[in-house]
């Protein structure tokens, strides 16, 4: 388990932070060190560009939103190269794949930001589990927990469009070694045996 890099990835309301968090417990208890990350980094300046954004009180044009998210992402690429060789397991709640998926879907496109994703030379992950959940679905957990839903959460056509380019990015298995899609529809307490039964797997 040790050296071993999971990213957790889906749209808002699919419960990948909270399965991210739930990994992490997993794998600490049988005695290996994690590292997590969580993007966006809203502490850092490019974060609190993207917190703005999604407010509504920033417009960004596409390119401009996938070059800001993806070097939220990217600064930390020798840091999480550092704890992989130090024997840690990290663990991220969204990583570039968020970029690709997300920008993309508003119009980016998808061959460039592959490119860029192949130029920068992008740490691949051992395993992304794809949360895959229904937009309906995904905005009403949003909507219980924090009531007022930022321009992605509220966009049930962008959010579909977006669960359309993740489908892409799983069947091209890009990036990452391995890809598991999650039905991320259930009940937490399935998903959470799915997700354990995974992790048991490769610790």
């Amino acid at each position: 388990m040790s050296k071993t890099f999971l990213v957790f990835e889906g749209i808002d309301g699919s419960g990948k932070k909270t399965l991210c968090d739930y990994s992490r417990k997993i794998i600490e208890n049988a005695g290996f060190k994690v590292k997590k990350y969580q993007y966006p980094d809203y502490d850092s300046p490019w974060g609190k560009i993207i917190n703005d954004f999604l407010s509504g009180s920033k417009e960004l044009e596409v390119s401009i939103q996938f070059l800001t998210y993806a070097t939220d992402i990217i600064k930390d690429q020798q840091e999480i190269k550092q704890h992989l060789e130090k024997g840690y397991a990290v663990l991220a709640d969204r990583y570039i794949t968020s970029t690709v998926a997300f920008q993309c879907a508003r119009g980016f496109d998808l061959g460039k930001a592959i490119t860029f994703v192949d130029i920068f030379e992008v740490i691949p992950p051992d395993i992304i589990f794809y949360m895959n959940v229904s937009p309906e679905i995904g905005r009403l957990r949003k909507k219980g927990q924090k009531g007022d839903l930022d321009r992605h959460e509220a966009d049930i056509q962008f959010l579909e469009k977006v669960n359309n380019t993740y489908t892409q990015l799983y069947y091209r298995q890009f990036l990452a070694q391995k890809w598991i899609e999650i039905d991320a529809n259930r009940k937490l307490a399935q998903v959470k045996e799915r997700i354990k039964s995974e992790i048991e797997r490769i610790l």
